[in-house]
Formats: C-alpha cells, structure tokens, sequence
C-alpha cells in the first residue's frame, strides 16, 4: 500500500511539474524599451515559423493592423522586444512603419521557442 501511495505522490508531482514547465511559456507579448506590454497573444490571429539560410523566421499575423501600424509609428527607430513568457527572444529594431496585416520576426532564437511561440498563438 505504502508503495502505491508513493507512485501516486511521485506521479503528482512530476504531473505539477510538468504543468510549471508549460505556464512559464504559456503568453507572448511584445513589450517597448519601458517594459510596456504593447501587444500580447490575444492580439495575433495566428503564426508559423520556418528556416530560412540557417535562421528561423516566425511569421504572425495581426488580428488588427491598424493597431500595429500605430505601435510602429510610435515605437519608429526603437527596439521592442519579443517575449516568450518572461525569456526575451528577440529584438528586433522597427526601422520603417508597418501597414500590413503580417510581420517577419528574425532573431537568435531556437526551433524549439519559435515552436513554443506558435503554439501559444493557434491554441
């Protein structure tokens, strides 16, 4: 009995574990110099990645375009920066005004947190 009760409490424990791992990634948001959440998953309609000359390159497109037109208005020759959870992925510097309804984010980051990343988005 007590080893039944054990492999239930060891099995509980790596379940908690396991649902830890999956909330510390479970948001996006994309925040300026500040610190000031400017967009968050709530605000993508969905997004892929794929390789490109040895990078990844995710894609995401907006539920609203006109709402990222005027963050890269504001935010005009200024980085801004991707979050994955609270792990920074990238940061990108807006160089020119987006008026479209998708952006390309290129930056060091791994397959496996631009998957994360695109998980969060289509859940």
């Amino acid at each position: 009995m007590r080893l039944i009760i054990s492999f239930m409490a060891a099995l509980l424990l790596l379940i908690g574990c396991q649902q830890s791992i999956d909330n510390k990634y479970s948001h996006v948001s994309i925040k300026d110099q500040e610190g000031e959440v400017l967009v968050t998953e709530a605000d993508f309609e969905k997004a892929s990645f794929q390789e490109k000359q040895d990078q990844v390159v995710i894609t995401v497109i907006y539920e609203d375009e006109q709402k990222f037109k005027e963050i890269t208005e504001s935010h005009l020759n200024e980085e801004i920066h991707i979050y994955l959870g609270d792990k920074k992925i990238a940061s990108p510097k807006i160089n020119q005004v987006i008026d479209s309804e998708s952006i390309q984010i290129e930056g060091d980051y791994s397959e496996k947190d631009a998957k994360k990343f695109i998980d969060v988005i289509n859940q």
